[in-house]
Parts: C-alpha cells; structure tokens; sequence
C-alpha cells in the first residue's frame, strides 16, 4: 500500500515536520503482516477462523487479503473450527464445569459456525454435564459446611444457575450433595 506525504506525516502525529522516508510511498507487505499475526496468535492458543479474521481487521488488514491468508492456514490444516469448538468446549467443561448452554454461548463470541457448535456439543453427553454439575455442586456444599441447609442449598443452587445449569440438573445435584 502506497502512503502519500500528507497522510505519513498524519500518522508521524501533529508536531511531525518530517516522516522516514521508507514510509513514504513503500508498499506494505500485508500478507506477511497477517500470516505473522495470525503465527504469534496461534502460538499461544488455538483460536478460531472468526477470532483470527477479528484481530486481523484490528490490525488494520484489509479483508481480502486477510481471507486469503485464513484460507491457506485452513488448507494448511492449521485452523480447523470444528476441532477448536471440541477441543475448547471439553475443557472448559472439565476446568471451569460451565454447561452446554454457556458454552454455546462462549464458542458463539469467538465466532464460529452454529453448525460447528452444535457438533461439537453433541458430544459432551448429559452424564458428562450432570458429573461436571455434581463436581461442582459437592466442592460447593464442601466449603458451605458450617451453613444452615437452606442456605448450603440456596448457594448452591446460585452457583449452578451461574454456570448455566438448568433446574432438572440442579434439583438432582441437590439430592446428591444436601
């Protein structure tokens, strides 16, 4: 990309009277700008297509060539949206023992395909939830020993609530812990 005098000393800041000189009319290599973004993202978690593509625009990549370059990673076997919404969702089930629901919720932020979620939750069964719940419910009900049971039982229903469980989950965690 071609910058003009004006719009480099702009970009220099308002007391700038010159600007580098290999800013000026310098094409920018924008490809190589986003195939290394998207390289240091990845280095730190897998992200999805939507999340790569976000950080890209902010960057200021234009959009065509930000698709390329998410095209090639995909062929390249790099991102992979349906692996990532598995991969993200058993572990933050596992971790942070949020629900099915939340993690719709979460994979929906990061941009990906409704499709795509719908399969990878699929996979978590309703025992996998309910142990996460009960996980959940039990270290709960551990540091709410000294309570009276109605309040262990309120606290705890907030806490499933809070992760997203739906009522049939929490009564049967309550019978469970209480």
């Amino acid at each position: 990309m071609l910058i003009s005098k004006e719009d480099a000393l702009k970009l220099a800041g308002s007391g700038a009277t010159s600007v580098a000189p290999d800013l000026v009319n310098e094409p920018r290599d924008y490809v190589g700008a986003a195939q290394t973004i998207c390289l240091n993202a990845l280095a730190v978690r897998a992200k999805s297509r939507g999340e790569l593509a976000a950080q890209l625009k902010r960057r200021g990549i234009p959009l065509e060539v930000a698709d390329e370059v998410l095209d090639r990673l995909e062929r390249s076997k790099l991102i992979n949206d349906l692996d990532f919404a598995r991969a993200w969702s058993k572990s933050r089930l596992s971790s942070k023992k949020i629900s099915k629901r939340v993690l719709a919720q979460e994979l929906r932020r990061k941009e990906v395909a409704d499709d795509l979620i719908a399969i990878a939750l699929d996979e978590i069964s309703s025992d996998d939830e309910y142990e996460a719940a009960l996980q959940l419910g039990e270290r709960k009900a551990r540091s709410l020993q000294n309570y009276a049971e109605d309040m262990r039982e309120r606290r705890i229903t907030s806490a499933l609530a809070r992760k997203g469980y739906n009522y049939g989950i929490i009564s049967r965690v309550l019978k469970e812990v209480c």
